[in-house]
């Protein structure tokens, strides 16, 4: 209750300050739900299905995003910051609290502002790649992370995106500006080295001096400062210092940013982000050494490797057999031959397909990657998905920055795949939301699950798959069938059809029920029930799906609809 009147309040006051802006009343052009829908609720849901059962009120999960809840709505909605601090402190109000979580409750306190200074960092560096409700929901999925990443695998992700972001962000925000700035000037504006730069403007006033000033000696000057301009001196333009380098010049300074960025990303790696995972999430084991054994431990090359460099120090890591290992390896061989196959398809028939549909296609390769082989061994899954999302982050980094020599080939490649909403703003967010919306299932269905080592023995669910079903085949099908056969538009905005819902809804419970079948197969479960309930249930997430698709606004669907399956699935004990 004390979460929900602010709420509603708030809520039942946005069109009316919508309508009431700067004290006229101004009819908007469109009233859109997503920043009270999205940022707001979607936090809420996911932590009441993170939440234990019998955890009650007090759970952590819950408290964190009520109060999220109420500071990630719209500031028109508060007349102040202030004002909008208290309110989302109003969760934090009732006294049935154990005395015990006082110190948790005070951290909890400080979330607000958090946000606030989060979403406006994140607003300086996405925008307008991501609008405003998704910027307010990453915020929450961050803050959520931070506070509340237990197992090795999250504590490795909060570690990526945290400290490597951070890191990046702080020390090199500044220098990779510089060299957006200085790779914007066309080359025709060095100054040509060994020249004396003079100006058109001071030419022609030269030029147009009075006849005989030239005449005598004692008149004449070589001096330009002695010439007094007649018009308003100009104000610098953006990039006139870099301007004011020679061609060699502005190269050297150039290779000096690039060579200063990798420097800090390296040191991030080697000096930050490799002693913290070895203390919080390896038990003091090297990443460097880890993560060999994690993979190749089944090899007899590489015990061998191991008894000549360290004699007597083991092969594993990890306390599973070394069959887990060669398991894990045939999983990188396989993604290895996907990912092969997908790009040579896709470079073979690009010149002959449209955007969407080149798109699609690593769309379709996600399935065969993730759909059933994500399943042999979810930790597993989770840390490759989330070292892959690092990468592409600092992959698009090097892309947004300019760094040589790696940008232009990165640009180069990407340029075919994007849309009008990758041209937006500074960063390629495709491929990026992509795979967060694939990786999804394993993110929150492992942050519900006390998950503290890196072997998988419990049953496997099914709602590791949920994201892979709906960006994999839903979203794919939806598209590709919506763009060529819809020819019933839903009444509201969007152009999404009939069809392509349709669509969707049959490829992602054709997804479900695929991995399903392999999760009962592979439990050998004898008699499993496949009746009407089972089936009501998938076709009642693959339609919840559909729906979330076609009416998502303000926000990317490669992530809202995976999420909204997931919870919907998790919610029917799929």
């Amino acid at each position: 209750m004390c979460w929900l009147v602010p709420y509603l309040g708030l809520v039942a006051a946005y069109p009316l300050r919508v309508l009431l802006r700067d004290g006229n009343v101004q009819l908007p052009r469109s009233l859109d739900p997503s920043p009270l829908l999205y940022p707001s609720l979607f936090p809420i849901v996911i932590a009441l299905s993170l939440t234990p059962a019998g955890a009650g009120i007090s759970n952590p999960f819950l408290l964190v995003n009520l109060v999220l809840s109420i500071s990630n709505l719209p500031p028109i909605l508060a007349s102040t910051w202030n004002l909008q601090w208290l309110l989302s402190l109003s969760p934090l109000l009732p006294s049935q609290w154990n005395p015990g979580q006082v110190p948790i409750n005070d951290t909890l306190s400080l979330i607000a502002p958090i946000n606030v200074t989060l979403t406006s960092a994140l607003t300086s560096i996405l925008h307008p790649s991501l609008t405003a409700s998704e910027l307010r929901l990453l915020s929450s999925a961050l803050i959520n992370l931070l506070f509340h990443a237990s197992s090795p695998q999250a504590i490795i992700l909060r570690a990526l995106v945290w400290g490597g972001g951070v890191a990046v962000f702080l020390l090199c925000e500044d220098v990779i500006s510089w060299n957006v700035m200085l790779a914007r000037v066309p080359l025709h504006r060095f100054r040509r080295a060994g020249h004396t730069i003079i100006g058109a403007g001071r030419l022609r006033r030269l030029a147009g001096l009075e006849k005989g000033i030239w005449s005598s000696y004692d008149q004449a000057s070589d001096s330009e400062a002695e010439i007094t301009p007649t018009r308003r001196a100009a104000k610098p333009r953006k990039g006139s210092y870099f301007a004011a380098l020679t061609k060699e010049q502005a190269r050297v300074r150039r290779l000096g940013y690039t060579a200063c960025v990798y420097v800090i990303v390296l040191g991030t790696v080697f000096f930050g982000l490799r002693p913290y995972i070895r203390d919080h999430a390896l038990d003091g084991v090297d990443p460097f050494v880890w993560a060999p054994g994690y993979v190749f431990c089944g090899q007899s090359w590489y015990q061998r490797l191991v008894d000549r460099l360290s004699p007597g120090s083991g092969y594993c890591v990890t306390a599973g057999s070394t069959a887990a290992a060669n398991l894990r390896l045939g999983i990188i061989g396989f993604w290895g031959v996907i990912l092969t196959i997908g790009l040579a398809v896709v470079t073979t028939f690009a010149p002959r397909l449209e955007v969407d549909t080149r798109r699609k296609i690593f769309h379709g390769m996600v399935v065969p990657m993730f759909l059933i082989p994500g399943l042999f061994d979810p930790p597993f899954t989770h840390l490759c998905l989330s070292i892959a999302v690092a990468l592409f982050l600092l992959v698009d980094l090097i892309r947004a920055g300019q760094l040589p020599p790696a940008s232009q080939y990165i640009a180069r490649f990407l340029q075919p795949y994007v849309d009008g909403r990758d041209l937006k703003g500074p960063m390629v967010i495709s491929h990026v939301f992509l795979l967060v919306g694939a990786g999804m299932g394993w993110w929150l269905t492992l942050a519900a699950r006390d998950q503290s080592d890196w072997d998988w023995i419990e049953p496997t669910s099914l709602t590791f798959s949920t994201g892979v079903a709906c960006v994999g085949l839903g979203d794919a099908a939806a598209s590709l069938i919506g763009r060529r056969f819809g020819r019933h538009k839903w009444g509201w905005k969007g152009g999404k059809s009939v069809e392509g819902s349709v669509a969707f809804t049959v490829a992602v419970v054709s997804g479900l029920t695929a991995a399903r079948w392999w999760i009962v197969s592979a439990a050998a479960v004898t008699g499993e029930n496949w009746g009407t309930a089972v089936w009501t249930k998938l076709v009642f997430a693959g339609a919840w799906g559909s729906m979330l698709e076609a009416t998502a606004t303000g926000v990317n669907d490669n992530v809202v609809v995976p999420v909204g399956v997931w919870i919907i699935a998790r919610g029917l004990g799929l």
